[in-house]
């Protein structure tokens, strides 16, 4: 079977390989991650304490650029393979325009949803001085799309709740059990999981999904 053609994909896995290459210099990376770096503390009014290490990515765009950074070469290498794997499916269904746009929207609905639970101090949540980095928070909103756009077996309904939105949920409960699992073991391991981000790029991949698809084939 051939592997379908995903150019948006092959180009987003190359950015991120290439950033990953240039940030294996320690100190490099270090300003990297502090410049372009989620911290929910920027997005509060206590951002005044943050320290200013000079150039800044715009606060508005760190969701953006915190994609594009990784922390150490596993991390960038896992990633990029599930999305390859999965993101190139994704963009054969819904267009290479849509899928950037699903991809970026995700790292947002990802950050959003981090800062959230940084800001509520839900379990499991990073501190709101402590950088959240990597592109698991989009790539878990094309792995959301992914899920709902391609099903293993026709749904089935909940009881009264139709087989429409029972899916979804199914999913959504599916993949928060899953994310919780990875936040109790991760620490054990040495491994810090930003599980919020990866639930809500996820939720916001399957809301996006559908309407995207729409989108797509308006003119059909």
């Amino acid at each position: 079977m051939q592997f379908p053609r995903g150019p948006v994909t092959n180009i987003l896995v190359i950015i991120n390989l290439v950033i990953a290459a240039i940030l294996l210099v320690p100190s490099w990376w270090g300003y990297a991650v502090m410049a372009g770096g989620l911290f929910p503390i920027r997005f509060s009014t206590m951002a005044v304490a943050f320290p200013d290490t000079g150039f800044m990515v715009p606060t508005y765009l760190t969701p953006l650029s915190a994609a594009f950074l990784h922390g150490g070469i596993m991390h960038v290498v896992m990633n990029m393979l599930t999305l390859l794997l999965i993101g190139k499916m994704v963009e054969r269904v819904l267009g290479g325009g849509c899928y950037l746009s699903l991809y970026v929207l995700s790292a947002y609905a990802a950050s959003a949803t981090e800062w959230l639970a940084s800001f509520m101090a839900w379990p499991m949540s990073i501190d709101m001085m402590a950088p959240a980095i990597g592109a698991s928070g989009a790539i878990s909103g094309i792995i959301g799309a992914y899920a709902l756009l391609f099903p293993n077996k026709k749904p089935k309904a909940w009881g009264p709740i139709p087989a429409a939105y029972a899916r979804p949920l199914h999913l959504t409960l599916a993949w928060v059990g899953l994310n919780l699992a990875l936040g109790f073991v991760g620490p054990g391991i040495g491994i810090g999981i930003a599980i919020w981000s990866h639930i809500g790029g996820f939720v916001a991949g399957m809301l996006l999904a559908r309407p995207m698809l729409l989108w797509r084939y308006r003119k059909a």
